[in-house]
């Protein structure tokens, strides 16, 4: 008899997830607070609700009969867990779940066990903002103490700053509460992969190409980084070593980690898979390991039993375009074309309205581009040559 389990999170992003349970025999729950999400459509059984609510979810937990709940969506976290443990499923416990979404308390159990962070300070209003910027030191990372998708995130440079980047991220913050963090300057790497029973099972690392502007998002991403052995062995002690320090004991995991001149540090944790196809599409593709076949396995009290098969190369960029309204897209064939291009999706069509690209939700708007190769160099040069050749044209608006 299969095994049922109720996914917090349909959307776009969500739809492979969807595929892989099936492929493993696991009957699926798809829960969105949108009626209409795209993942509703591959789901056996779907259903609208707010994946803020735990009781809302306990009640769809309960009423279709799910042997465990998979936490797909950052807004379904803290309600998932809570639920699962009110219910008796595998998963974490709420207060590591609210570690894992507030950011603030993230870093206040990182620093409770030793592990370095940069200076932080949680701030409440422009005042305490400023005055937490002086004290740690310009630069700093203005953010939502429990936001998602780099929404709200930014770069300060300047104090007379302040007032538009406290008022961004206190929009994203759902508590209103923001965090001051001093900069860490380094390369910035996502670790995905599985905690269980305390132990780390890495997926993968991505490198990242991230845009000269004071905003957040990734423009790319890659695998393998190419950090060598020893490199990635510290990052992989130290995300162990992070996620036992806020109760993240098993599950899925994806981290950002900026390896600085004094060693690696945490940027963020969160317990759920990470976006740009990582583990659904990277990390396959990139060392033949179904990794999210064993996330849903811990998901239903199983132990995992994946591993790595191979190393080769892939990698995810993401298409550009001036703010304006869409005139044409050209060359979408061509860049389809390419050797090593794997799949090119453009999401906007003549007539649609690009805004300005200031984080990972209007970034993924427009469309992206996935390659492979042998190498990490061969993958992002597929990338690159495809979005040279596939333009998406504007104009501006008034």
């Amino acid at each position: 008899m299969s095994k049922r389990l109720l996914i917090l999170g349909a959307g776009q992003n969500q739809i492979a997830l969807y595929e892989i349970a099936k492929r493993h025999g696991i009957e699926t729950v798809a829960m969105d607070g949108n009626p209409n999400a795209p993942g509703f459509a591959v789901a056996d059984v779907s259903e609208a609700g707010d994946l803020q609510d735990a009781a809302v979810v306990a009640d769809a937990a309960t009423w279709h009969k799910v042997d465990g709940i998979y936490p797909a969506a950052e807004w379904g976290v803290e309600a998932g867990f809570t639920a699962a443990h009110q219910l008796g499923l595998p998963g974490l416990t709420p207060e590591a779940a609210v570690c894992a979404r507030n950011k603030l308390a993230m870093r206040e159990a990182l620093e409770a066990a030793g592990i370095p962070n940069p200076a932080f300070r949680g701030v409440d209003s422009l005042d305490e903002a400023e005055q937490a910027a002086n004290d740690i030191g310009l630069p700093v990372i203005v953010k939502p103490v429990d936001g998602n998708a780099s929404r709200g995130v930014r770069r300060l440079d300047y104090i007379e700053d302040m007032p538009l980047a406290h008022a961004l991220a206190e929009k994203e913050s759902s508590s209103g509460t923001v965090l001051i963090e001093g900069f860490c300057e380094g390369d910035e790497f996502n670790i995905d992969g599985l905690m269980y029973e305390g132990r780390f099972i890495p997926g993968g690392i991505t490198g990242k190409e991230r845009p000269a502007s004071h905003t957040r998002f990734d423009l790319g991403i890659f695998m393998p980084p190419g950090l060598g052995v020893a490199k990635e062995a510290e990052i992989c002690d130290l995300t162990e070593r992070a996620c036992r320090a806020i109760g993240l004991h098993s599950g899925t995991v994806h981290l950002e980690i900026i390896t600085t001149e004094s060693g690696p540090r945490v940027i963020e944790i969160a317990a759920r898979p990470g976006g740009g196809r990582i583990p659904t599409d990277l990390i396959p593709m990139t060392y033949g390991m179904d990794i999210m076949a064993d996330a849903f396995r811990i998901a239903l009290g199983e132990a995992p039993r994946e591993s790595r098969q191979f190393e080769k190369a892939t990698a995810v960029y993401w298409f550009p375009a001036r703010p304006g309204i869409v005139t044409e897209i050209v060359g979408e064939a061509e860049a389809r074309a390419i050797a090593n291009v794997v799949e090119l999706h453009v999401f906007v069509k003549p007539g649609d309205e690009v805004k300005h690209i200031v984080d990972c939700v209007t970034r993924d708007r427009i469309g992206y581009v996935y390659a492979r190769g042998e190498n990490v160099d061969e993958a992002v040069a597929a990338t690159r040559q495809a979005l040279e050749m596939c333009k998406v044209v504007t104009r501006p608006t008034v």
